[in-house]
């Protein structure tokens, strides 16, 4: 049994803590949100799933100082992006043992545009023992409810991931190591653009054969820039490659393809409007078009989406131009 913190009482932490009182871990969950803690000493989290219960109560608590007298061996970090470089400044020169730190933030930090690892990695080291992210296919609710599921554990080094892939792996839950880092979290940053673009594509066109092109077209353009930026190609064809993008580029439950479907019902001017979730690919799209155009690719969704949410361009043609930039 190990000893996990949990930072942030949102839908992803919550769902994770889920698995690990399924696994028999020792879980503290901390947060901000008076309602929120006081039902997951219930065992139940109902902002985001109801009266369903939990496999047990975990602690949960409003005060810093729990999270240190509980002396964790890991951290896993499940707060929203925003507030990433805040919460781990917080507590990390305050863990006196060391714990290794967990992280699921997929995305772009946009004071560097590198990815969120980057920024968590500088501020933990001296205080960290290693550092691990779980990327891959996997909606809250679905784990929550126990639905089989299999992601990756990412890191550096090969037996600190295997370590963190076994707190989490059971019946439902699979953590399978890799250890491309940079490419299986640039894969994770891109895959919400290109979700953005084939929401778009998808509510504009019920064609098959156009959806399948651009969502084969997408994958392509990421390939090419994790490639472009040191990552290897081959993670494509793991769970933080083709199985995120799946899941993200195809589903309504993604924010990101729900975002790009109400671009083509109401226009990009009310969807921002009336967005009140946390819509990764649009502030992304900025930092992958810089990429692209500093490496010089050729990504012509990624541009052309670019184009839709800050140059103005009427999604209508979104599809047919995407098709005439295409090359061999």
């Amino acid at each position: 049994m190990a000893k996990i913190a949990i930072l942030g009482t949102g839908a992803w932490g919550t769902a994770l803590g889920n698995v690990l009182l399924k696994n028999g871990h020792d879980v503290l969950m901390y947060g901000i949100d008076k309602k929120e803690i006081s039902d997951l000493k219930k065992g139940v989290n109902t902002k985001y799933f109801g009266k369903t219960k939990m496999f047990c109560a975990p602690k949960s608590t409003l005060k810093e100082k729990d999270v240190i007298l509980f002396k964790p061996s890991y951290i896993l970090l499940a707060v929203p992006s925003a507030f990433i470089e805040p919460t781990v400044k917080k507590f990390a020169s305050k863990l006196s043992n060391k714990p290794i730190c967990i992280n699921v933030a997929k995305g772009f930090n946009p004071k560097t545009n590198d990815v969120w690892s980057v920024a968590i990695k500088k501020i933990i080291k001296p205080y960290s023992k290693g550092f691990v992210s779980l990327l891959g296919p996997s909606f809250a609710i679905e784990v929550f409810n126990n639905q089989a599921t299999m992601i990756n554990a990412v890191s550096t080094k090969k037996k600190l991931a295997k370590n963190v892939a076994n707190l989490f792996n059971n019946s439902t839950f699979k953590c399978i190591v890799t250890t491309d880092e940079k490419g299986a979290e640039i894969m994770g940053s891109l895959k919400n653009v290109m979700a953005i673009a084939l929401g778009l594509a998808y509510e504009m066109h019920t064609s098959i054969n156009t959806r399948a092109a651009m969502l084969a077209e997408a994958t392509k353009e990421i390939s090419l820039i994790v490639k472009s930026l040191g990552g290897k190609p081959e993670t494509i064809s793991n769970f933080c490659g083709i199985g995120d993008i799946y899941l993200t580029c195809t589903d309504s439950k993604s924010r990101n393809f729900s975002f790009g479907k109400s671009i083509a019902q109401v226009g990009l001017k009310q969807t921002l409007s009336q967005n009140k979730k946390t819509v990764e690919g649009y502030s992304a799209t900025k930092i992958a078009y810089k990429i692209i155009l500093k490496e010089k690719i050729n990504a012509p969704v990624l541009s052309e989406i670019y184009k839709v949410l800050y140059k103005d361009k009427n999604p209508k043609f979104f599809v047919n131009t995407v098709i005439k930039k295409i090359i061999k």
